[in-house]
């Protein structure tokens, strides 16, 4: 879902806001349903949704927010339960123009977004349109229009490296499809070959440290011997737009699309 915000009144939010979100993600889920909401908090790994920063703002300066002016920030689920719980509360939240908060920013819901027609960062997918799908080209192009970066211990990787990418993709996908992909096919990850690349380096200041990650198109080709593996390679990358890639998707990295056939 894309939600709009428009703002009550006007300030700045000087760090980067995709944490601040994330709490406030925490905070509509927690009066939504408390018990779900710890449950997700509690997920160590590949949680099931993401949330954006502002989009179509910078994610490396302070923010300046107008009275009046609307933002708009994208949220995917996973899990049907969180989805059911979290917009069932958003619908009641703009209805009844409750305000909500980030730090001392205060904005009502102005309009709730799920379909692609009426924004590219909306949509609904379904794993029986996955799996039905059928693919013939051996080049996938990826945008990475936010940071994205892998986390390995203690390390942080900020390069698309194919083996990192689409194992993210492939943990992330079983943990929620009921159809589950067979995880050998991780061993063929590193066969995939980047063939054309024009990324940069970003960075992102948290609130008490940074993250360096790239953003950037990526074209990756697919070995063809294998059909299933080549298929299994094409449904991970249109999961990506809703599962998010690499490290801390739930804070607005990782916004990844496979742009077209």
């Amino acid at each position: 879902m894309v939600l709009g915000l428009k703002a009550i009144n006007s300030g700045v939010i000087s760090t980067y806001p995709g944490e601040k979100l994330h709490g406030l993600f925490f905070d509509i889920l927690k009066n939504a349903n408390e018990r779900l909401a710890e449950q997700v908090h509690e997920e160590d790994n590949y949680k099931p949704f993401t949330v954006s920063s502002i989009l179509g703002k910078k994610t490396d300066r302070l923010i300046i927010i107008e009275k009046g002016r609307k933002y708009y920030i994208r949220i995917t689920f996973l899990n049907e339960e969180v989805f059911n719980f979290f917009t069932i509360k958003i619908f009641k939240s703009k209805y009844s123009k409750e305000k909500l908060k980030i730090n001392d920013l205060e904005f009502y819901i102005s309009n709730v977004i799920f379909h692609e027609k009426q924004s590219k960062w909306a949509g609904i997918l379904t794993e029986n349109e996955l799996l039905s799908t059928n693919y013939n080209n051996d080049v996938i192009k990826l945008r990475f229009y936010t940071p994205t970066l892998f986390r390995i211990g203690d390390k942080h990787l900020g390069y698309p490296f194919p083996d990192k990418v689409f194992k993210s993709l492939l943990k992330k996908f079983n943990k929620y499809a009921e159809f589950k992909i067979n995880e050998d096919y991780a061993n063929m990850f590193s066969d995939i070959e980047i063939l054309n690349k024009r990324t940069y380096k970003k960075r992102v200041y948290m609130r008490n440290y940074y993250l360096d990650g790239f953003i950037g198109t990526v074209e990756y080709k697919i070995p063809t011997d294998d059909r299933n593996f080549f298929k299994v390679i094409h449904m991970l990358a249109d999961f990506a737009f809703f599962s998010g890639v690499g490290y801390k998707t739930t804070m607005g990295f990782g916004q990844v699309k496979k742009l077209g056939e």
